[in-house]
């Protein structure tokens, strides 16, 4: 189903607050990334928009990447938190048995030079980097208008210690070594996400 543009307004609020402001407004936010509901709806931001508790139901539901989750009274953003506070705890920690044999991140052609600048791909201000997996459901994780997949060797990845993690929308998320950073020794190919055609890195400027 299509969000309404209210409903995309009360998703863009909540992503917002969810998974970078809350702390800094005052609400209070658990390890797992959950905040009471009532502290929610009465926030300024949701306040502006006259959201209801129907309409935040509503717009969980029918979310297509499944951004967030409600419990009972309190609610979180699944995945793409910046606040340090909110630990790993609501989310699977993959081992080599159960992580995907294929993931990838998707990202742009003018952001290579940068990658590969730093060393390989930041969390930025993030708590974690994002990828995904055509061997799970694919809703989030990368953006639709990416126009370049880096997939990571797996094997390397984990004998270098990085930890990933499988959020409640099947998102994979890994925070990296301790320069929070998925190094370039762990890219196993980039390629087009058209085509999927190799990128040749040797022609990337840096």
């Amino acid at each position: 189903m299509e969000e309404s543009k209210h409903d995309v307004r009360i998703s863009k609020a909540l992503s917002w607050l969810l998974r970078h402001n809350a702390e800094k407004e005052g609400l209070a936010i658990d390890s797992r990334g959950y905040v009471a509901i009532d502290d929610v709806l009465n926030h300024h931001r949701l306040k502006s928009l006259k959201c209801t508790r129907a309409d935040l139901d509503r717009v969980v539901a029918n979310n297509a990447k499944q951004r967030f989750s409600i419990d009972g009274d309190r609610i979180c953003a699944t995945q793409g938190h910046s606040i340090k506070s909110v630990a790993n705890d609501n989310m699977e920690e993959l081992t080599a048995a159960t992580i995907p044999s294929e993931i990838y991140h998707g990202t742009y052609r003018n952001k290579l030079p940068l990658i590969y600048q730093s060393g390989g791909l930041s969390r930025m201000g993030r708590n974690h980097v994002h990828f995904t997996s055509t061997q799970l459901r694919n809703i989030s994780g990368a953006r639709h208008s990416a126009n370049v997949l880096i997939y990571l060797d797996v094997d390397r990845c984990l004998t270098q210690g990085l930890v990933f993690y499988r959020a409640k929308n099947d998102a994979i998320l890994c925070s990296g070594n301790d320069a929070g950073i998925v190094p370039l020794d762990c890219f196993a190919r980039v390629v087009d996400a058209r085509t999927l055609d190799p990128i040749d890195m040797s022609a990337v400027p840096t």
